[in-house]
């Protein structure tokens, strides 16, 4: 269940300007304060704070921990809101997204509204994770034509379940899911109770540069950054069914994509298809 915020609280709203490269590294810092959500809006980020809670937060020591991750953000702005019930404006303004003929993702406020043939329902915290960000309208269009009935699928750092919720009502018999961020596990497991998914996905808080090695599967979705995707393209090639298996590749830059593909053919992959949407890419590729 999501936080339920008491009327005439007072709130203060961090808008946070980074690349949008930084996105989910830069998420995962923030979710190590107390935060109530987070807003993703191209190059910025707004994190929405309880007064009582950003008023024991060193701000020297806030900024510092995100510059870890992008040495250049910055805080643009901090506002104090008050008197209003966020949980209804929150729930007034999320919207679906249609990704494809068959696939949309959905508030549970607005189930049966699109219809399409998938609704993938997915109430995030606050409005991060709800499908309005290209990698993830990316990827759900390649896993669209890759996951069969009866497969095996890993969903390297799952987020909200977006992905793994689609392979199982695409007819994968098994995904096993895991992330390093408790809060992206705490909301896909919630988000897994809305879809009525009661067996078939396993969802663990793992890291995928702690793991040697990972089990074969037919697929493998990788929506992650840059450096983690290459770091571990070999334990993707030696994870996937050598005749059929692949992997599907998210969150890098199209800037990258040179790089990016001269490494993946020395690991051994052959890259079968490309996708582009704004200035991100994704990839299909089989060793």
């Amino acid at each position: 269940m999501k936080e339920i915020l008491m009327p005439n609280e007072k709130f203060i709203f961090v808008t946070i300007s980074s690349k949008e490269e930084y996105s989910d590294n830069l998420v995962a810092v923030l979710s190590t304060f107390p935060i109530l959500g987070i807003e993703e809006k191209n190059d910025t980020f707004v994190a929405t704070f309880r007064l009582s809670d950003w008023d024991t937060i060193d701000l020297d020591f806030f900024l510092s921990s995100l510059r870890l991750v992008d040495p250049n953000v910055s805080i643009v702005r901090i506002e104090s809101i008050e008197d209003k019930n966020w949980n209804e404006e929150w729930e007034k303004n999320l919207t679906s997204v249609i990704v494809t003929d068959r696939v949309a993702i959905v508030p549970s406020t607005k189930v049966g509204t699109t219809g399409k043939e998938i609704e993938i329902i997915i109430d995030p915290k606050m409005s991060f994770g709800t499908g309005h960000h290209a990698t993830t309208r990316l990827m759900i269009k390649l896993a669209e034509k890759y996951v069969k009935p009866n497969s095996f699928w890993i969903d390297v750092g799952t987020g909200t379940c977006v992905l793994a919720i689609l392979a199982k009502k695409l007819g994968a018999k098994e995904v096993l899911a895991f992330d390093n961020n408790n809060w992206a596990i705490q909301n896909s497991f919630e988000n897994l109770k809305r879809n009525q998914i009661k067996e078939g996905i396993d969802l663990l808080e793992m890291d995928i540069d702690a793991l040697p090695s990972l089990p074969t599967a037919d697929g493998i979705f990788a929506n992650l950054n840059y450096d983690v995707v290459v770091r571990n393209l070999k334990k993707f090639c030696s994870a996937v069914d050598t005749t059929s298996g692949v992997v599907l590749v998210s969150g890098i830059l199209v800037y990258d994509y040179d790089d990016f593909a001269e490494l993946a053919q020395k690991v051994g992959f052959r890259i079968l298809e490309v996708l582009r949407e704004e200035e991100w890419f994704a990839a299909v590729l089989q060793c």
